[in-house]
């Protein structure tokens, strides 16, 4: 059954703070200084691998999360305590290293360290961290908890940051602490989600406006395929890196020095070179610059109400990040194949930095349990492994919660 966090799992949240650190030492605690954190993971709807390439993408944060309850401790360390792990770790803001033998404290450790980079007067403090998002599988738990311990660290220490700016500074940990190349997809969903919304991201500027989400008698279900991936152990950078790659060609053959990413170039554009381009980076090329064009049909489609063309997207994405960006697999080539099989499914496509993770499709709600029944014994019965399903909708963005 899954883990649901109200009031009752604040009042046990708070508790196990209490009892896993306020006895460590002399510390005085009143209900006021104990700081709740609801921070969502994230589905995109559609645009993937183009938020590091300046493109589009359309996303929304989900009524999953990362739950944080914290504290000030009067000390120079962050204390965490993991609730689904039962794990503990401590490290010290005077020295503030990578962990490979921990990797999820890196997230913690890289958001840590932005704020002392930028000045800001923190100290110490301890926190417990629960959670109902898989990791590893695509929903972004990784900036889910890094917005939640930046907003966490907002709250203690009475920081004023401008949203944008939890943005950056959670951006900048992942890349340059924990070493994943990232763009701003998953942080700028987490920050600014709005429920019942999506949210149309240029990533050019970092500009986003806010849509209407209403999917009528469809629903969001994101398939964890089970098969775990670590991005900054897979080719995701080396992605980024082919297609910095291919801009510098099309520089090199056109002539074009003003093209700086790939969402300026057009498929008429990247034809005109296609002999003189290796034939993967024109792929990649291609991919980028198609799936712009996906997510503008997509903003579209919802305006419209026209839900049944968004599956006809979801399924030309899922084909594009196969075979021109090859960062699918086969247990998600399997997951997204099949399911648009039974009736009742509009479309598929792996969601995420791929190389394993899920796959997200819409769905007719009154055939939900009819699909994941289906889906999931086909599946089981292939890979001997049983998927997890998420049916998700849009949430507001991280914040202060008190249930």
């Amino acid at each position: 059954m899954e883990k649901i966090f109200n009031s009752e799992t604040q009042k046990k949240q708070k508790q196990l703070l209490l009892s896993k650190f306020a006895g460590f030492r002399d510390i005085s605690v009143e209900e006021s200084n104990i700081v709740n954190i609801l921070s969502p993971g994230r589905a995109n709807i559609i645009g993937e691998h183009t938020d590091y390439n300046s493109g589009l993408s359309l996303p929304i944060a989900i009524d999953k999360y990362k739950f944080l309850t914290g504290m000030k401790n009067n000390s120079d360390f962050v204390e965490i305590y993991d609730s689904s792990f039962k794990e503990f770790y401590k490290f010290s803001l005077k020295n503030i290293y990578f962990d490979s033998g921990v990797e999820w404290s890196n997230y913690v450790k890289g958001v840590v360290k932005e704020y002392l980079i930028h000045d800001h007067k923190i100290g110490g403090f301890s926190f417990i961290i629960d959670s109902n998002l898989s990791i590893g599988s695509g929903v972004s738990s990784s900036a889910a908890m890094e917005v939640g311990v930046a907003k966490l660290i907002e709250q203690l220490f009475d920081l004023k940051i401008k949203p944008i700016d939890t943005v950056k500074y959670c951006y900048s940990a992942e890349n340059n602490f924990v070493g994943v190349k990232c763009g701003y997809l998953d942080q700028i969903s987490v920050v600014f989600g709005k429920k019942n919304y999506a949210i149309f991201l240029d990533f050019k500027d970092l500009s986003h406006n806010y849509l209407p989400f209403n999917l009528k008698d469809y629903l969001i279900l994101i398939i964890d395929s089970k098969e775990k991936r670590n991005l900054s152990n897979t080719e995701y950078n080396k992605r980024r890196e082919e297609c910095s790659e291919a801009v510098e060609i099309f520089i090199k053959v056109s002539d074009r020095k003003d093209i700086k990413n790939l969402s300026e170039i057009d498929l008429e554009m990247l034809n005109t070179i296609k002999a003189k381009i290796p034939e993967k980076l024109y792929g990649r090329a291609r991919h980028v610059i198609t799936e712009n064009i996906r997510v503008i049909k997509t903003r579209e489609a919802l305006v419209s109400g026209h839900i049944k063309e968004i599956g006809s997207l979801l399924n030309e994405s899922h084909k594009s990040l196969r075979d021109d960006y090859e960062v699918s697999t086969e247990r998600l080539d399997y997951l997204a194949d099949e399911i648009v099989k039974i009736d009742g499914v509009l479309g598929a496509r792996l969601m995420g930095g791929g190389f394993g993770g899920n796959i997200i499709s819409i769905v007719k709600d009154t055939e939900l349990d009819n699909i994941i029944n289906i889906i999931g014994e086909k599946y089981t019965n292939k890979f001997n492994n049983t998927p997890d399903f998420i049916c998700c909708k849009p949430s507001d963005g991280a914040k202060k919660i008190n249930f």
